[in-house]
């Protein structure tokens, strides 16, 4: 097994069930619970010491793989398979039974878009130091990798990609912050395709990375000052967010849309979280404990069986786990006690 994982003795040792009762929080929306969801959610959260927790109601967590020492950058599924990004790619066919690596030239960057899965075109793709361009695919939901050779003739040949992502009509993009380019990919048969974007995009400092909802692409500046853009019109022209001027002087962690349309929120470096109302910025960390960093974020959703669907952020914390039921406008501690750590993904 590859460094950054218990031995195999250890490992089944620990592997007992763990579990962890989180606050009961009444709502108005109603009780996180089977009796009532029809289609719950899987959320998984690893901790700064590479413990990996799975979730059905963001309330009760059961151990996935214990603790190595290792904090995961990233955690991503694609079809039954749990992949998880250590000192090198891992996969687990068995919900984290067991992990084997399968990519071991990762590029890491520090946003989570650094990888994407796209079920329409079944594919999954992640950086890659090694791939020309910077790109890796797998084809089987990550069991094997190779080098994406799928470019257009007069792409040129230097530039790396850094982030990806996609719209539900199955077009994906990738984003190279190097070079300040995106391509897009209608379908799994297509070549990658310039396009081309207009927008006063600032340059100079900046590191932009990829997110999205349904219909609306992001960019968003980790180093802050170049704040965040968007494009309803995959990516030919884009337009900025208003700035709060306390955000642009941290690192812009990670990103989500929550309830489509222009809906966006940042995690940042001690400042928590910052939402877009009325098409500008503004601090949302009601809930949240002061200086909280917000290292990971993802959108969890469940249908209940009167057919309504919920929307639940989940954000990874120096502070813990934290959830909220409005789109981000507050926030409620989901652990406590010994799992009040330190968490670096969630997914």
């Amino acid at each position: 097994m590859k460094k950054g994982f218990l031995p195999a003795v250890l490992f089944a040792s620990f592997l007992s069930f763990v579990a962890l009762q989180g606050c009961k929080k009444e709502s108005s929306i109603g009780i996180d619970n089977d009796k009532v969801v029809k289609t719950p959610y899987s959320l998984y959260v690893a901790d700064n010491n590479g413990w990996l927790l799975n979730s059905t109601d963001g309330e009760t967590y059961s151990s996935i793989f214990p603790p190595d020492g290792y904090p995961p950058s990233l955690i991503i599924t694609s079809g039954n398979n749990l992949l998880m990004l250590k000192e090198n790619l891992h996969m687990s066919a068995n919900n984290g039974k067991n992990f084997n690596p399968v990519y071991t030239t990762v590029k890491k960057f520090p946003w989570q878009t650094m990888a994407y899965n796209s079920y329409q075109q079944n594919m999954l793709y992640i950086t890659s130091k090694s791939a020309p361009r910077g790109v890796a695919v797998s084809r089987d939901n990550g069991k094997t990798w190779g080098d994406d050779m799928g470019w257009d003739a007069n792409v040129p040949p230097a530039f790396e990609i850094s982030s990806f992502t996609g719209l539900s009509n199955g077009h994906v993009f990738a984003y190279s912050n190097l070079n300040n380019v995106m391509f897009k990919r209608d379908n799994n048969a297509d070549n990658w395709t310039p396009v081309t974007m207009e927008g006063l995009f600032p340059v100079d400092g900046t590191l932009f990375y990829l997110s999205s909802n349904s219909n609306t692409l992001f960019l968003t500046d980790y180093n802050g000052p170049g704040g965040v853009w968007y494009s309803q019109d995959e990516g030919l022209h884009w337009k900025p967010y208003g700035l709060v001027r306390a955000m642009t002087e941290h690192h812009l962690n990670c990103a989500v849309s929550p309830s489509g349309g222009t809906s966006f929120l940042v995690g940042v470096d001690t400042g928590g979280v910052y939402r877009v109302e009325n098409g500008a910025f503004r601090s949302s960390t009601t809930g949240l404990e002061i200086n909280t960093t917000v290292y990971s974020m993802t959108v969890k959703s469940n249908t209940y069986k009167n057919d309504v669907t919920r929307n639940y952020v989940f954000i990874a914390t120096n502070k813990g786990i934290y959830r909220s039921e409005d789109n981000g406008y507050t926030w409620d501690k989901m652990t406590f006690g010994e799992f009040d750590g330190i968490y670096k993904a969630a997914y």
